[in-house]
């Protein structure tokens, strides 16, 4: 019997390369996309590392402004409280983030100063900040090193202020102009009350030079304006009518009185509490803030008539002046004259602020007299050119800003008028009328921003 041998097929010594194949394709995937995770945790790491960074910063740069080292171009080396307050700030806003779940801890945190102990740290004082984390985890990529991977991310923040631009470029160098935002609605002339000088008709210095912003009396009161006090009233007058006057910087019942026009804003959605009235756009305006930005070079109309009386309520204020509800509302004077004190005459740097009795958190976060760096009452004020006097219904440029400190608002009566309130400055920064270049956003008189 012949029997016929089976013939193999060529290709059946090659069954099961396909599953292998599928296997190490599958790897191949599954190892691309652990390192993808690796990858996307270290980019997530990396951002977070650089909010950190970005947040102190600004908070570093912060504090500078908040100590007066940007209105006083003069100091050429910043003191160790001012480096140590900033410092301070910083790494306490870093510690309040975390990189990869992990808090981010003071030794994390490096801080420099770039231009410290030189004359230009004064003119924009900047702080360095670099955020790191040394121990990032990993999933997948310690297969093949087992080093920790280290993220890092750096920020430079900046304290900017117009007025020190002629000493960037030069004496008569173009300032640079500023947007501030919650402005309050008193619109100033650009005349210190506590100075002689030519300014304001001859009554008084002014804040800043008109045309390149560079301050007249930098530092501290009395010499400087840092720390002066004055108290503020409208320039309208008690009835109907409006009819702008001369800048007045003389003395009057209860102190030196600046008089402002009020500034009619427009209608803006204010988040005002129930508790202040809220009667009419003034009265919100200075409780609470209005969005719209107000900018060096903008022009104002000043009101031709009472501006109390545009919004639709004549108060009993002598004068024209602020809504009285408006300002203690701001403050929280009332009840019982609860408001937020400056502690220390004459005023110095940090900032050290007593809280008052009404203030919002005084009693659950805080308790009365706590010492704080910021407060309701610490607001800006736009400036505009008060070399000359202006009409009824006219126009006026902005030229600058101040930040001051809304000491006390009095009800009238044997002393100061009713509806006019002290102040104390706090920052000064004037862009002057040749301010050129992209305008720098703030929602205070010292612009703070970041440069990388």
């Amino acid at each position: 019997m012949i029997r016929r041998r089976r013939q193999q097929h060529p290709r059946q010594g090659e069954r099961g390369v396909t599953m292998i194949l599928v296997v190490l394709a599958m790897l191949s995937m599954l190892g691309i996309v652990a390192l993808a995770i690796d990858i996307i945790t270290l980019y997530s790491a990396r951002s977070e590392a650089q909010r950190a960074a970005d947040s102190a910063a600004l908070a570093g740069a912060k504090m500078l402004v908040d100590m007066g080292v940007t209105t006083d171009p003069t100091i050429s080396v910043p003191t160790v409280v001012q480096i140590d307050a900033a410092t301070k700030a910083a790494r306490d806003v870093a510690s309040k983030a975390s990189i990869a779940g992990r808090a981010v801890q003071v030794a994390d945190v490096a801080v420099s100063f770039p231009g410290s102990g030189t004359p230009t740290f004064a003119v924009n004082p900047q702080v360095s900040i670099t955020v790191q984390n040394t121990n990032l985890p990993t999933f997948f990529s310690r297969i093949w090193s087992r080093a920790a991977l280290t993220v890092r991310a750096t920020a430079l923040a900046e304290g900017f202020n117009p007025s020190n631009s002629s000493s960037i470029g030069g004496v008569g160098a173009p300032g640079i102009p500023v947007i501030a935002r919650c402005v309050k609605p008193f619109v100033i002339p650009n005349c210190d009350p506590q100075h002689a000088g030519a300014g304001c008709g001859g009554t008084g210095a002014t804040f800043f030079d008109p045309v390149s912003g560079a301050i007249t009396n930098p530092g501290t009161a009395p010499t400087g304006i840092i720390g002066e006090t004055f108290h503020m009233f409208s320039n309208c007058g008690p009835g109907p009518g409006c009819a702008p006057g001369a800048p007045d910087a003389s003395p009057g019942a209860g102190g030196v009185t600046l008089r402002y026009y009020p500034a009619q804003m427009p209608a803006a959605t204010n988040s005002c509490p129930a508790a202040c009235g809220g009667g009419t756009n003034f009265e919100n305006d200075t409780a609470c803030c209005n969005p719209t930005p107000i900018s060096c070079g903008l022009t104002v109309t000043l009101p031709a008539v009472n501006q109390l009386t545009i919004d639709g309520t004549v108060y009993p204020e002598g004068g024209g002046g602020p809504a009285q509800n408006g300002v203690e509302c701001l403050t929280h004077q009332r009840p019982g004259n609860g408001q937020d004190n400056l502690n220390s005459t004459p005023l110095t740097y940090p900032l050290q602020i007593s809280v008052g009795n009404n203030h919002p958190l005084a009693g659950t976060v805080l308790s009365a007299s706590d010492l704080v760096t910021t407060s309701d009452s610490l607001v800006t004020v736009p400036v505009y050119d008060g070399a000359t006097t202006p009409t009824a219904g006219g126009q006026v440029n902005i030229i600058g800003f101040l930040q001051v400190f809304i000491d006390q608002a009095f009800p009238g009566g044997g002393g100061p008028k009713a509806g006019e309130f002290q102040v104390t400055v706090v920052n000064v920064s004037g862009c002057g009328s040749s301010a050129t270049g992209t305008a720098v956003a703030s929602s205070s008189a010292v612009p703070v921003r970041l440069i990388h």
